[in-house]
């Protein structure tokens, strides 16, 4: 699996319109210097596939805890919603911080702040929800519905300020690595890490949570600090993802079922961090594909995530509940 994802990460890197020789593009990822064009060219792959990397591990990763969490196999941050909200808050703050010149357009920790809150305060809601509801698909058709709830919400903060807070979101709407920054990238990427790490430690009570609340008990987990710390764990690596690329759907639904049918296991110490791998990889090849399918026009990735990942959603829903 990471021969397959250095591979993808290479591919990526001589992927585009402007021919670069390979040698040179080899050499850029063991570090040797490159000059001219070829190191301008190089530089601009190199950070979005880093840029995909990164969102798509904690994408991957927090898909794997949430449907672990809520026992559910739809679940993933799009589809609760949590990527949404997250979205909205970034928008918020984004929005209002630039008009009131409280931080520039860019200030990625102060847009990861609001979106680790906004992601925490839909992941409560969906939580709150699912001790109510007993069925799997009626917490999913709520998450969607608080999606389109915090969606119809920053559209109207969008629509609602002026160009050039419009032009700052931009980035942040398209699900896009297009627009990725080192600056953006570099200040993230620790985040992540720690919060990949975090995700390791939450996998061990996960699976003892698979069993019901009552068996986890009784194996000496503490439901409440398990079902939290999941919970914070997956909104950060949500908001991780959402600062460096938008909300990017579909990742996080397909990396861990992809995991399980090749490992067959539903062990979190295996799923979790291999959903990260197959996360990162698939973003990565996600965005090879956007900006080839149509080129020169370069697509949204959450287009291009969204024409694998349906599918996967309704084979899915078949599999689970059939049609009678």
């Amino acid at each position: 699996m990471p021969v397959s994802l250095f591979g993808s990460v290479l591919l990526s890197a001589v992927t585009g319109s402007v021919r670069v020789p390979f040698e040179s593009v080899l050499g850029a990822l063991f570090g040797f210097r490159v000059e001219g064009l070829a190191a301008t060219v190089i530089d601009l792959r190199l950070v979005r596939t880093v840029a995909a990397l990164v969102s798509g591990a904690s994408l991957g990763a927090a898909g794997a805890v949430l449907q672990s969490l809520f026992r559910n196999p739809l679940a993933d941050p799009f589809v609760l919603g949590i990527s949404s909200g997250s979205s909205l808050a970034i928008a918020a703050t984004l929005i209002a911080g630039t008009g009131l010149g409280l931080i520039s357009a860019y200030d990625p920790q102060a847009l990861y702040v609001a979106g680790a809150l906004g992601a925490l305060a839909v992941s409560l809601a969906v939580v709150a929800l699912s001790s109510v509801l007993r069925s799997n698909l009626g917490l999913v058709l709520v998450g969607v519905m608080l999606g389109y709830l915090a969606s119809g919400l920053t559209t109207l903060l969008v629509v609602t300020s002026d160009v050039e807070r419009v032009r700052a979101f931009t980035f942040w709407t398209l699900g896009t690595f297009s627009a990725s920054k080192w600056s953006v990238v570099n200040s993230v990427l620790p985040i992540a890490v720690g919060s990949l790490l975090a995700s390791l430690l939450v996998a061990k009570p996960l699976n003892a949570l698979l069993f019901g609340e009552d068996a986890a008990a009784t194996m000496g987990a503490s439901v409440r600090a398990s079902r939290v710390g999941a919970i914070a764990v997956a909104a950060s690596l949500v908001s991780c993802s959402v600062v460096i690329s938008g909300p990017v759907g579909f990742v996080g639904l397909a990396a861990p079922h992809a995991v399980r049918i090749l490992l067959k296991t539903e062990d979190n110490r295996l799923t979790v961090p291999l959903s990260a791998l197959v996360g990162a990889e698939l973003a990565v090849l996600s965005d090879i594909a956007a900006r080839t399918l149509m080129s020169p026009l370069e697509l949204p990735v959450t287009a291009v995530t969204s024409l694998f990942g349906a599918p996967i959603v309704l084979a899915l829903v078949v599999r689970r509940w059939g049609f009678r």
